[in-house]
């Protein structure tokens, strides 16, 4: 790997961020728009530049998890992020005008795990048993690449666009909840904006889960008792704008609601 390049990238993604604008495709520094390696190199590289600036891994994110995602990005499998404390809004929050780039909105289902899941191949068994609470979460995404112009390797390296996630007030304790045919559904200004089940979230959330332990393993970085997992969206993202009211509701789970400033 050409580790200029990996800085480079990762810099200008920070820097991005950082003054809330977009930037050119970092995958023509990269070299390459579908070495996942690369662009998880760079993901790497902002998450140690973050930790060193005292920004806190609070738990990871699921990404592309979705048939549909799979086929637009030409990939056989989810991606992962990670979900520092800075990222997380209290339900009813509302985030200021200005604040996002490009902001799109996900109804997902997040987990808060009250065991350790670091064995290297979890199965379903497993990661059902690490699971404390579940919740209903909106993830808000933001790519900081120019008019959404993301190929795989630009959204992983950019950590998967994530920008902040919303936990709803009332977690619940997983015993009964069917959570593969759940349904999901997103509320942009009292109007239905998008609608599925957990069975789109690579199979179901829980699912998605083993996955992301399985994966968090390998590079050593395991997930932890404590640890926030956004599993995957349950519908196709939807847009917002100034002043828009976002609600989510998720079979089982209840409510979450975010608002964008005018």
């Amino acid at each position: 790997m050409d580790k200029n390049a990996i800085e480079k990238a990762a810099r200008i993604l920070r820097e991005a961020e950082a003054a809330r604008q977009t930037c050119a495709p970092v995958r023509d520094i990269l070299g390459s728009d579908s070495d996942q390696a690369l662009a998880y190199a760079v993901q790497d590289t902002n998450r140690a530049h973050w930790l060193g600036q005292g920004r806190r891994l609070i738990g990871r994110k699921v990404a592309t998890s979705s048939a549909a995602a799979m086929k637009a990005f030409g990939i056989h499998g989810p991606s992962y992020g990670m979900l520092y404390h800075d990222m997380v809004l209290n339900d009813g929050a509302a985030i200021p005008a200005g604040r996002l780039c490009q902001p799109r909105l996900e109804c997902e289902v997040a987990v808060v795990l009250e065991h350790d899941l670091t064995m290297p191949q979890p199965t379903l068994v497993d990661a059902w048993r690490a699971v404390g609470y579940l919740l209903p979460a909106i993830e808000v995404v933001d790519s900081r690449i120019a008019n959404n112009d993301a190929r795989i390797v630009d959204l992983i390296a950019d950590n998967t666009s994530g920008a902040f996630f919303v936990l709803g007030a009332m977690a619940r304790k997983p015993d009964g909840i069917d959570l593969r045919r759940a349904t999901g559904v997103l509320y942009r200004n009292g109007q239905e904006a998008g609608r599925g089940t957990g069975v789109n979230v690579w199979g179901g959330p829980i699912n998605a889960l083993a996955w992301l332990a399985a994966k968090q393993a390998e590079i050593g970085l395991p997930l932890k008792a404590g640890d926030v997992v956004m599993t995957g969206t349950y519908c196709p993202m939807v847009p917002a704008e100034p002043g828009d009211e976002i609600r989510v509701e998720i079979e089982g789970l209840g409510v979450c609601e975010v608002g964008f400033g005018g």
